[in-house]
C-alpha cells in the first residue's frame, strides 16, 4: 500500500521541521546571549563574566538569576570588588590594578545581568580583571583613540609623526630635516662658515639622517651667546654706560 511510504515521508517531514525550529530558536538564544552583553572588546569571556576595556575604563557583565536591584550589593574599593545576589557571593576578588572607586557605576539590566563600570587609576590596559583569571594578549588590544582624547603635547606629537610618515611616503623631507635645512641655510653665511661668501647649495649638506634634539638645542644655545656678544658690543661702542646712555661726570 502506498498509504505506509505517505506516512514515512510525512513523519519525517515533521521531525526535519522540528530540528530545524529547534535548531533556529537555538540560534536566536544564542544571538539574544551575543547581544546582550555590552561587547568582549579588548576584554574576553570567562565563566563567572564578560568584560571589554577601554584605555579609561573597564566594564564587567555577570549573568545573576532573575532578581531586583535591590537583592544586589555591590562594593568596589580601589583594589578588590565583591558583587553577591539575594545574599550569594557570585564575584569576589583582587583587581587587576587600581580603580577610582568615586567613578564606579553600576545598574541591573532587564533583571538578570549586574553591569559594573570602572574608571582606572592609570590609563593602560589590563591583561585581566581579577587577579588569577584568565590574561589576554594585551599587544593585540585596539589602541585607537580620538585625537582629542590626547594632551595637547601628545596631539603635537602625534601630529608631528603623521606629517613625517606622509613626508617619507612622497619621498619628501621630514619635518626634522626641513627644521635642520632651516638653520644650516641661517648659517652658511656665518663669521667662520667654510661656505661664507658662497651661494647657499642644500645638495652639500647632509640632511637625511636623523637628527638629535641635543643638535637643536646647541644651535638655540650658540645664537642666544652671539646676540649676547652683539648686545655687548653695542654697548661698549657707547661709552660702557650697561644701558647704552652717555655717562655723567
Amino acid at each position: 500500500s502506498s498509504a505506509a511510504p505517505a506516512a514515512a515521508a510525512a513523519a519525517a517531514s515533521s521531525a526535519s521541521t522540528a530540528a530545524g525550529e529547534q535548531q533556529a530558536a537555538l540560534h536566536d538564544d544564542t544571538t539574544r546571549k551575543m547581544m546582550k552583553h555590552i561587547s568582549t572588546w579588548n576584554g574576553a569571556v570567562t565563566d563567572k563574566y564578560h568584560w571589554s576595556q577601554s584605555i579609561r575604563d573597564l566594564t564587567i557583565e555577570i549573568d545573576v538569576e532573575e532578581c531586583r536591584a535591590k537583592d544586589v550589593q555591590v562594593n568596589v574599593t580601589a583594589t578588590r570588588v565583591s558583587v553577591k545576589c539575594q545574599g550569594k557571593t557570585i564575584l569576589e576578588g583582587k583587581l587587576h590594578e587600581k580603580v577610582n572607586t568615586e567613578e564606579t557605576m553600576w545598574h541591573l539590566d532587564e533583571g538578570k545581568q549586574v553591569v559594573i563600570n570602572l574608571e582606572k587609576q592609570r590609563e593602560t590596559w589590563w591583561k585581566c580583571v581579577l587577579e588569577g583569571d584568565q590574561e589576554i594578549d594585551t599587544t593585540k588590544v585596539e589602541s585607537t583613540r580620538s585625537m582629542c582624547e590626547y594632551d595637547g603635547e601628545t596631539q603635537g606629537a602625534i601630529r608631528k609623526i603623521m606629517f613625517d610618515q606622509n613626508q617619507k611616503i612622497q619621498g619628501k623631507p621630514t619635518s626634522d630635516q626641513i627644521r635642520t635645512a632651516d638653520i644650516m641655510k641661517e648659517a652658511w653665511n656665518s663669521p667662520g662658515s667654510p661656505f661664507r661668501g658662497s651661494e647657499y647649495d642644500p645638495s652639500m649638506l647632509n640632511l637625511s639622517g636623523p637628527v638629535s634634539e641635543d643638535f637643536f638645542a646647541d644651535v638655540e644655545k650658540k645664537r642666544i651667546e652671539e646676540a649676547r656678544k652683539s648686545l655687548d658690543g653695542n654697548r661698549g661702542g657707547k661709552g660702557g654706560h650697561p644701558d647704552g646712555g652717555p655717562l655723567l661726570g
